[in-house]
């Protein structure tokens, strides 16, 4: 047995019709259908005919009548595609017309139009459900998330989600119009030419086009998995931008010593933004006068961005503040400058072109006096 994938839609009759029979000239005789293949036997090669007969009730072989009728006129069944149609074929060097009614085979014809309408009306829908509560609640609401890369095996999902209705669209469509078109061709009593020059080499174009953007859909899926975007920790020499220390803030509070516990420094990069250094330090202040005296256990968090594209900023930026109660400062330089301040805690959000600086800070240092450091480092950065 040989399986061979079916080179065109199912319902171009006219071409699979005729892809048979070029198969039967090379010794390949059809058995039956799986699926998308259609499965072959070895033998001599033959000139045989095919004509593919619609079904009304979905029947998995034609009636005892419908055979004997057939048989008569010189053609016998085959198999059965898909529950969609009855493969007859002749073997004769001059077979009879197929004993099948025109007007019975249009409106079954009409019938299978008419569902396939409705299945791309469907598959329309679910496209527009999809993109609409992708981009009105995920996208709206965790943009940053997809832009920095973070937390995106959702968003991948949707998006191949999206990518297979719209595959089911494109199939749809394509059967309705085969369809359409095969009923327009009855009306005007010509017999259907097919758009294809059929070859028993065929290749489908669409399918290998499917298969690469499905592999290409998976790879940031896959990569996220095996943690390919993950942090890479770097070094203080590595990072390309200076930055205020969480000892320099401290420092400025009187009768406070810092003691720092840790600094982590780190890269990631993501297809928006594929430059993101991120610091995170800790420590702990004692009393000058009395170390046994812990002051407070501050907090840095400095994140320096640069999207792809200087578009993405604005949306970028507030989409990184949502959760924030910041206020707007007009500082020359700077697209955009946000802050808020409350008891113990700062936070500073700045734009210039496609960088963004992000400052989180908890402690009880007024971070809001280092402003025009980090406003130097956004303009030395863009420079």
């Amino acid at each position: 047995m040989e399986k061979r994938l079916i080179p065109v839609n199912i319902f171009d009759t006219t071409t699979v019709e005729q892809w048979l029979e070029q198969m039967a000239e090379e010794g390949f005789i059809l058995n039956s259908f799986k699926g998308r293949k259609a499965v072959f036997e070895d033998g001599h090669c033959q000139k045989i005919k095919y004509r593919f007969i619609p079904l009304e009730d979905k029947d998995e072989a034609p009636s005892k009548e419908m055979r004997e009728l057939f048989e008569e006129n010189g053609w016998n069944f085959v198999t059965t595609v898909e529950k969609f149609f009855f493969v007859f074929s002749n073997d004769t060097e001059f077979p009879k017309p197929i004993p099948f009614s025109k007007e019975e085979e249009r409106r079954i014809y009409e019938d299978l139009k008419g569902k396939k309408r409705n299945s791309m009306l469907l598959a329309v829908l679910g496209f527009f459900v999809l993109v609409g509560f992708q981009l009105g609640v995920s996208l709206y609401f965790r943009l940053d998330d997809y832009i920095l890369g973070n937390e995106i095996n959702t968003g991948y999902a949707y998006i191949l989600a999206i990518f297979l209705n719209i595959m089911a669209v494109i199939r749809e469509y394509r059967s309705y119009a085969i369809l359409k078109r095969r009923l327009e061709s009855m009306e005007m009593e010509e017999e259907e030419d097919s758009p294809y020059m059929p070859t028993t080499k065929w290749i489908r174009v669409e399918t290998v086009l499917q298969v690469f953007a499905f592999i290409l859909m998976l790879v940031p899926l896959l990569s996220e998995f095996n943690g390919a975007n993950d942090p890479v920790t770097i070094t203080e020499n590595e990072l390309p931008v200076s930055y205020v220390s969480l000892e320099e803030i401290e420092s400025a509070i009187p009768g406070m010593e810092y003691f720092n516990r840790y600094t982590y420094m780190s890269k990631k990069t993501s297809l928006l933004a594929p430059v993101q250094y991120i610091v995170e330090q800790g420590g702990t202040t004692y009393n000058d006068a009395d170390e046994n005296v812990i002051g407070d256990e501050p907090h840095l968090s400095f994140s320096y961005i640069e999207l792809k594209y200087s578009e993405l900023g604005n949306v970028a930026l507030h989409s990184l503040m949502r959760l924030y109660h910041t206020t707007k400062v007009e500082q020359e330089g700077l697209d955009q400058a946000w802050v808020e301040k409350s008891e113990n805690r700062a936070f500073i959000f700045l734009l210039k072109d496609n960088k963004i600086l992000k400052i989180k800070y908890w402690g009880e240092a007024d971070i809001l006096s280092h402003l025009d450091s980090y406003i130097a480092i956004m303009q030395s950065s863009a420079s």
